[in-house]
Order: structure tokens, then sequence, then C-alpha cells
């Protein structure tokens, strides 16, 4: 009995396993014949006002930004269902979504009062009062017949009563106009799947899916009906063997799954059913049924009849299952009479067909000039610097500022500057990426005061990045050349010191120690940022590496930060008899350094390898590196003296005075080894 389990679950496995990795390549078959035809609307959204929703294709009243900058309406973003934006793919972030502030008064100087009517609608949907949602839809319909969002609510609360007739008839007329909306296809698709219409409900999941490939819940659908025509099976596996036990399966031939080569028919057009045979179910059956029922009422229904010369998607045929007359005849489902009837509207208006151009408020702001005369400078000023946005950064609060400023402000507390609201999460992520909107609507409508705050913000950085006037000081530890120094970062003034020198590209800053008089001491060590490591809650972990040394020609402060001009350090060439000398010293207390590290305790000299590392080797030529020999520093800066005399040897310019100081120390220490 053991001995025939392994082999059960290994085919039970089998089997659930090859079945998916069997459709990837029919799906793609299917999605590649319906890509073409989205092309040309591709092109015509990417041609699009700038206001236009990248989603629906309208005109943003409630504009929400998402994680990775671009720019939605909040109708698109209700429940949604996918997790990377369609424009970059990038992660869309986690909701609850706030509305643009700055772009929503925009929105508003466009249509005045009319944001608030979707959210009302949305919130009856979501508490289940259909009736009310309907009837508060109609109200707003009145003054604004174009809204198509409205459209979209209105079948969602039809299908919600089971009236899927007039569900299919708002959603034909908002695919009528905007024909690129993945998600509108997917609620068409899904009416169809809950009426019992698979076949139909397929072509508008591919449809949809060949708009964005990244809707992943059209995916999963495709993937579950092609399985129950495919793969018609009992409930489980296990099933499948025991079927097998009592009888041999057939060989049935399987006919493949024909997509119609006619595409210019409109992918949104409900076919009319044919009659059902006598003694083919009347009641449709809903996909929330077992795998078995859904295939066998697929199976049932048989139909008579032509099919149309302009029907777009075949239907599966399978020669055991139909006679030799109905071989080749379409199974389709039946809706009712009044499920049918969709091609008049409610108020007795027919539909608008592809084609036919719709006012809708989109076209509101077609005109670049309209737009043009709505747009002041003074509403894209950061309320922080009071100038023009520079990279806009829009918070999950809805507060747009620029990224720089928005960054000092989070330097110091993890809270919006304006509402206060706790930004912690948004910290701890630092995905501080540019308003995508708001960057191209300042450089198309301002584009001489955008040109003007640019090379403001050029100039900044150029400041910034001189190495000799103004530099930033580190106050804190001494520093040496050639010698690592991880830095734990954690004040906001040196938060914003670090990031500069990211940003300007230049990486280093100086590291003086601190001196009761004047602030810092008069000679330091500059240091290279080798790698930053952020910490959730904007502190940081800095690693870098010591470079030239330099002294402090005048102080100054900037931002909270020290800043200093200074003259850089080199050691002073000796004359080519004095360099023999020269050579002999230095290798005497090379190895007299070597032999006080290994008389070192264990413990001691783990500590300082794990720290620093191993003591660099003795090199050739003692004058080739500008601040002397690097083992000199090292051995500086793991003996155990007095700051103030290590500082003493760090500004001295003489290799030999310098290697007569570390002599003297070590002798020192030798001493004190010996006892």
């Amino acid at each position: 009995m053991s001995s025939m389990a392994a082999p059960r679950s290994a085919l039970i496995e089998s089997l659930n396993m090859s079945r998916p990795l069997q459709l990837e390549p029919l799906m793609e078959c299917l999605l590649r014949q319906y890509r073409g035809s989205v092309l040309v609307a591709e092109e015509e959204a990417a041609a699009a006002c700038a206001l236009r929703c990248p989603g629906c294709g309208g005109f943003m009243r409630d504009p929400v930004t998402v994680q990775c900058g671009h720019t939605y309406c909040w109708p698109c973003l209700r429940g949604e269902p996918r997790k990377r934006c369609r424009l970059c793919q990038g992660d869309m972030g986690r909701p609850p979504r706030r509305t643009c502030v700055l772009l929503k008064q925009l929105a508003d100087r466009c249509l005045p009062g009319r944001s608030w009517q979707h959210r009302d609608v949305a919130e009856l949907l979501e508490a289940g009062e259909h009736r009310e949602a309907l009837r508060k839809i109609r109200d707003v319909m009145e003054t604004d017949p174009d809204d198509l969002i409205l459209r979209v609510y209105k079948a969602e609360a039809y299908a919600a009563l089971l009236e899927y007739g007039k569900a299919h008839e708002q959603l034909d007329l908002a695919l009528s106009k905007q024909r690129n909306w993945p998600e509108v296809y997917f609620r068409k698709a899904k009416v169809l799947q809950e009426t019992g219409n698979l076949y139909e409900s397929l072509r508008f999941y591919l449809q949809c899916l060949a708009l964005d490939e990244e809707f992943t819940a059209a995916r999963s659908e495709i993937e579950k009906i092609l399985r129950d025509f495919l793969f018609p099976v009992p409930e489980t596996v296990e099933g499948i063997l025991k079927d097998l036990e009592i009888k041999p399966l057939p060989n049935l031939p399987l006919k493949p799954f024909v997509l119609g080569s006619d595409r210019k028919e409109a992918a949104y057009h409900l076919h009319t059913s044919l009659e059902e045979e006598e003694g083919a179910p009347k009641q449709m059956k809903s996909l929330s049924g077992s795998s078995l029922q859904r295939t066998q009422s697929v199976h049932g229904l048989h139909r008579e009849g032509k099919t149309d010369a302009g029907e777009g998607l075949k239907r599966v045929s399978s020669e055991p299952l139909l006679s030799t007359q109905e071989n080749g005849i379409l199974l389709k489902r039946k809706f009712p009479l009044s499920e049918q009837d969709v091609n008049i509207s409610e108020d007795g208006r027919k539909h608008l067909r592809h084609g036919e151009s719709a006012c809708d408020s989109s076209n509101f702001i077609a005109d670049p000039s309209i737009l043009c005369k709505l747009i002041d400078a003074a509403d894209f000023e950061c309320s922080l610097c009071m100038r023009l946005f520079y990279e806009p950064v829009t918070t999950p609060c809805g507060h747009t500022f620029c990224k720089n400023c928005l960054e000092r402000c989070l330097d110091h507390t993890p809270q919006c500057p304006l509402c206060k609201q706790s930004l912690t999460e948004y910290l701890a992520q630092r995905t501080y990426n540019v308003t995508t909107l708001l960057d191209e609507l300042i450089k198309k409508y301002l584009p001489n005061e955008m040109s003007e705050r640019k090379r403001l913000h050029e100039e900044e950085t150029d400041e910034l990045s001189n190495l000799t006037k103004n530099v930033p000081m580190f106050v804190c530890t001494m520093a040496y050349p050639t010698v690592p120094c991880p830095l734990h970062v954690f004040e906001p003034r040196y938060r914003l010191m670090i990031r500069r020198c990211m940003e300007t590209g230049t990486k280093q800053f100086g590291m003086c120690i601190s001196d009761p008089e004047k602030g810092f001491a008069d000679y330091g060590c500059m240091l290279q940022i080798r790698n930053v490591h952020f910490l959730p809650d904007g502190r940081s972990v800095v690693d870098t590496i010591g470079g030239k040394r330099f002294r402090v020609l005048n102080r100054g402060m900037r931002d909270g930060y020290s800043t200093a001009d200074i003259e850089y350090l080199n050691d002073t060439q000796v004359v080519e008899e004095e360099l023999q000398q020269l050579t002999e010293l230095h290798d005497a207390v090379y190895a007299q350094a070597c032999r006080w590290f290994q008389n070192l305790r264990y413990r001691f000299r783990s500590q300082i390898l794990h720290h620093f590392g191993s003591m660099p080797e003795r090199e050739e030529n003692v004058q080739v590196a500008p601040s002397g020999p690097a083992w000199c520093w090292w051995l500086l800066a793991v003996l155990p003296v007095d700051p103030r005399y290590q500082l003493s040897v760090l500004s001295m310019r003489s290799l030999r005075e310098r290697l007569l100081k570390i002599q003297h120390i070590l002798t020192y220490f030798s001493r004190d080894q010996s006892k």
C-alpha cells in the first residue's frame, strides 16, 4: 500500500504543475493577435493631454500620485487589482492613497466642484447601497452625462443587482468612448463570466491583458477558463486517478482553440445568442461552481444555425462530444431577453460606436492654450523654500515639496511639514520619486521660470562641489590618510551634509577634532565616502576612508554644519643625498612597529585587525605617496595616544620628523611591554 502512495503523489504533483506551463504558449499565441490592435490606441493615449489619467484616459478630477511618481485618477485606483504602475512597472505603494493637493487645485479650476461625486458614489457601492448609488449617479449625470467613471460605477451597481443587460450597456458605452481602458474590459469580462458566457468573457480578458500585461487578475481568469476548456476533468486530481482505476480513458482527439482573424470588429460588441436546442439546460451556471460542472455546462449548450461571418473568437468543438451534424457549430451561452437588449440606453439614446467623437470632460483641456491660461507660477512654489518646484515630490498625505526640501525636513522629524501626518514608513522606504505629471507641467507651461530655477540649482551645486572653498566639515574624531573611518550619522545637520556630498558627486568632506576656542582644529583629513547604508529612521552608517591632509585657512557655517577654506598638505621631498638615510630610518621604525604589534596580547591584536585591518606592507619608495607610507598612518591610528599628540604628527610635512615621533612612541610602549 505504501509503495503505491509514492507514485500516486508524484503523478498528482506532475499533473498540477504541468498544466500552467502548457497554457503559457497558448496564452502568448492568443495575446499576440490582440496586441496589434492595441498599438494605435496606445499611441493616441501617448499624444493625449497631460491631465489625462493613464489608467482610464479620462480627465483627472481627483488626481492621486502613487509611489513610483505617476499620477492616476482616484477611481482608477479604487480596488486596484494591480500592484505595478502601467507606465513604468514600478511599485505603486500601498493604500490608502491621498489626493495630490496641488494637482487637485488645478483640476478644480478646469472643472470646479465635480471631484466629490466619484467618492460619494464609491462609498455607497462599498456599503452595498446599490439603489441609492444609482439614484445619485442619475442626479449627477443630468449635468455631466459624459462622465465615464460614473458609467462604470453604474455598471457595477447593475451587476450587483443582477441586471446584467444594463451593466453591459453601460460598459459598452464607456468602451465606445475610451477604447484602451483595461479595467473596463476586465469588468465586462467579469459580468460575462458571472452570467456563464465563458467564451465571450475570455475575449475581453484577452483584450484587457493585451492592453496591460501586468494585469495579473485577468491572467489568472484566462488560465482558469482555458483549463476548463482544455482539461475537462473532475474536481480534483485524485478523482482522475480514481476514474483510471475503474476504466481506461479513451483516446479523444483534441481540437485546438482558434482565435478568429477578423480583429476589425469592435472588441466590446455583444453577440446575439442563438436559440438553445430542446433538452439543453435553460439555467446558466456561474463559474463559482466546480470545474466539472463548468465543463459539463459548456458541452451541454449546443447551438443551431450559422455563425456571423464577423465573429472574432471561434468556439471549442470536440468531435466525440458533438454529432456529425453538430461538428463545427459554435457553442454559445444565451442571455435572457432582458439582458440581450443592450443597443438602446435607458433614455432611448443609441450607443456611440468606435470612431464617433464624444464631448467629455477630457476634451475640455485638449487645447494646450486653455490649460496654459489656468497655470500660474505662484501656485507651483514650494512651501518650504518659497521657490519654484525643483524635482517635486508628493508625499503619501498628498502634499508636494522640492525633493531636497522634503529630505531636509525629514532629517529633523518624520512628519509632513504641513499636515504633520507621520511619514515614518515613507522615510524608511526612501523612495522619493519625482511627481512626473507636475514636473512635465512646469517644464511645458513655465519654461522660463524653470530655466531660471535650474540655473540657480546648478550654481548651488557648483558651490557645494568646490573642494577648497566652503568645504563641509565633520567635527568628530581623528582621521588619517588611507585608514578606514566608519561613521554613525544621526544629527540632522550631518545627514544633510552627507546627502549633499553624494548628490554633488564629490563624495568627500573634511574631518577634524573639536577645539574649545576655534570650534574645530587647524588641521584635518579629507574622507572619501565609499558606501552609505540608510537605516529606517533616517540615520545612516557611512563607510569612509582617509584621503588628503589639509590646513584650515578660514572657517564658516552652512545650514547648521561647519565649513572651511582649506589648503592641502604634501610631504616635503628630500634630496638624493638624504634619501639613503631616510630609507634606513624608515626600515628600522617599520621593523620596530612589527615587533610591537606582534607582542600585543591576542585580544588587543584581534580587535585592531577587526577594526582597522592588517598593517600595510612596507613601500620601496618612501616618497611616492604625497602623505608618506600608509603603514605610518595605520600605526598612528591604532596607538593609544592623545589626539592632540596625533594631531601634531598629522600636521607634519617632513617624513623624517614623523618617523622620529613614531619611533619615540614605540620605544615608550615597548618598555611597558617588557615589564
